[in-house]
């Protein structure tokens, strides 16, 4: 689906990701994870062509990302950034729907698509009239979330989408995702920091360092055939916090999606 190919990124003499290659496959949900400043969130916007890359090139199928295919090729992607990135001055349908209206949609489809995705995302149709400062943190990213699903898109891209959540708001957000990615069938790039987050989402996990991949697999694979020091370090830091998130029942999360509270 996705294809890099020796992709790097410098900023004014600073290495930010040294050239990689990776495969996103069609369907999957790809986590990109590692300590802060090793390249994963550099990497999510080289994939969206918001910035350039030095070397290398991308490909969403046979369609390589450049100055003439970006704007097709963010068509097809869906992304979601942490606190929601919403036009405070626009209501949340304003905000859904904005896209949609640039390139032409009519009002009829756009109402009728923002129903159906406010029912796959669980957003009260009743909050689309308020704006983002009326929203509660959980109700913004559910927002976010929407218009990022807005043209159905083939790929969703998701840089910490739940990381400024409380952790009540930010479990039941993670149970809905889940659900959404599953039953949608999107090709899902996200970057985290939290490896029980990870381990949760992860077809597979890709784990980066300074710029660099050391080591891609499933979760099991990393936990138990490490291929670095480094992936044992970073694993026993966190190790605490996935066991319960594992074990947990899919889907047992609290849910409270009437609009109220903080959800």
């Amino acid at each position: 689906m996705i294809h890099v190919e020796n992709i790097s990124k410098s900023f004014d003499g600073q290495v930010a990701l040294q050239p990689i290659s990776l495969t996103f496959r069609r369907a999957e949900t790809s986590i990109l994870i590692g300590p802060s400043g090793c390249g994963k969130s550099t990497l999510l916007k080289l994939l969206l062509g918001l910035i350039p890359a030095d070397t290398g090139r991308i490909r969403f199928d046979d369609v390589e990302l450049s100055d003439s295919s970006v704007q097709q090729i963010r068509q097809r992607t869906g992304y979601v950034i942490q606190e929601g990135g919403l036009f405070p001055h626009l209501t949340a349908k304003e905000n859904i729907a904005l896209l949609a209206r640039s390139i032409g949609w009519t009002e009829a489809v756009i109402s009728a698509r923002i129903a159906e995705i406010a029912k796959i995302t669980q957003m009260p149709v009743e909050k689309l009239a308020s704006y983002p400062a009326q929203l509660s943190g959980g109700q913004r990213q559910r927002v976010s979330l929407m218009r990022a699903l807005m043209l159905d898109p083939d790929v969703l891209l998701l840089d910490e989408p739940l990381g400024a959540l409380d952790p009540l708001i930010r479990s039941e957000l993670q149970a809905d995702l889940k659900d959404i990615f599953e039953s949608l069938g999107k090709t899902v790039v996200m970057v985290t920091h939290d490896l029980a987050e990870a381990a949760f989402f992860a077809d597979e996990i890709v784990l980066l360092r300074e710029g660099q991949i050391v080591q891609k697999g499933s979760f099991e694979e990393l936990q138990q055939k490490p291929a670095d020091p480094f992936v044992t370090k970073f694993f026993g830091a966190q190790i605490d916090r996935v066991a319960p998130l594992l074990s947990a029942p899919h889907g047992s999360s609290p849910r409270s999606f009437n609009g109220g509270g903080n959800s």
